[in-house]
């Protein structure tokens, strides 16, 4: 089952928490630092894995994380190739941006970090919008994907007279 909105709202807090915490190292001091960032890096990890509930909804930020599943399944299901290559450059970009934004909390440096999470957020809101656009395209094009918003049903329960 693909992440659920939980872990997209995670990715969005993810590069400013991380910049903000390398960035205590000023008042804080080194080690309550690292050991601020080590602890939020694991919260994040954690928060990605609690898993999505199936309740046949599907708001923006459950089509991201549907968009992104079917993108990393790009090589078992062929998905459009022009989406495909932006959604990838998208990726990139947001990763450059994030690591200029890390790098600017770790020096503190607040045009590097600015700068990177500008970038990143710009990117990561397109490339949101592109995983929402590669979902529609795709939803109905693969059985997998077509059962991902089915909500179960148990055929085993006991009518009630």
């Amino acid at each position: 089952m693909p992440a659920g909105a939980l872990s997209t709202y995670t990715k969005i807090i993810a590069p400013a928490l991380l910049t903000a915490t390398l960035w205590s190292h000023v008042s804080l001091g080194m080690m309550t630092a690292i050991v601020a960032t080590s602890l939020a890096i694991v919260c994040l990890i954690l928060l990605q894995r609690i898993p999505a509930k199936r309740n046949g909804k599907c708001g923006w930020a459950k089509s991201v994380g549907l968009g992104e599943r079917i993108w990393l399944n790009r090589l078992s299901v062929p998905i459009p190739s022009q989406l495909g290559t932006r959604i990838t450059t998208l990726y990139v970009v947001f990763w450059l941006g994030s690591l200029i934004a890390l790098l600017g909390g770790a020096t503190a440096s607040p045009v590097l970090a600015a700068t990177g999470l500008a970038v990143a957020y710009c990117t990561q809101f397109v490339c949101f919008h592109k995983l929402i656009q590669l979902f529609r395209q795709m939803k109905d094009k693969a059985p997998l994907y077509r059962f991902w918003l089915a909500t179960p049903g148990n055929d085993n329960a006991r009518a009630k007279p």
